[in-house]
Order: structure tokens, then sequence, then C-alpha cells
């Protein structure tokens, strides 16, 4: 699976909870926080592939340390930073 998640569309965090929890297929119960995302990226069980953009942007910088990390932990999820 791919996913791009581009942090200059994706401006609020509300926003970004809501475009994951639809495109990675999060449960109902996903909390919509940094550690209920750090979760559902560590339990992705196929492999997934997220390109990330824009995320110089205040909203970018608060997740990209989740998704590094969440990578890190998990081998079925890979993370790319692609700045301009």
């Amino acid at each position: 699976m791919l996913v791009l998640c581009d942090f200059e569309r994706l401006a609020t965090p509300e926003a970004v909870y809501d475009y994951l929890q639809q495109e990675l297929s999060f449960p109902d119960w996903f909390g919509r926080n940094l550690d209920a995302l750090h979760d559902c990226l560590t339990d992705i069980s196929a492999p997934t592939r997220l390109i990330l953009t824009g995320t110089a942007t205040p909203c970018g910088q608060h997740f990209v340390r989740v998704f590094r990390d969440a990578a890190r932990q998990n081998r079925n999820l890979s993370v790319e930073l692609h700045e301009e």
C-alpha cells in the first residue's frame, strides 16, 4: 500500500488523523493522538509505504518523529520524507 501524506494540505492534526484513519483503515476506536497513532502504525501487518511531504510545516514537524519511530519498530512500514 502507498499513502501520500501532504502536510501542506493536511494542515491540522485533526485533518491528519482523519486522513490516516481512512487511508490506513484504522479501527473506529483509534484515539486520535500521537500515542494511538504510533500504536496503529506499529500494528500494520501489510507492506505499507508512507511518503511525507510538507514536513517543514508546524503540523508536519508534529508528526515526523512518530512516523519514523513506528517505521523503526515495524518492518512492514516504510517512511520517506520528500521535501522540495
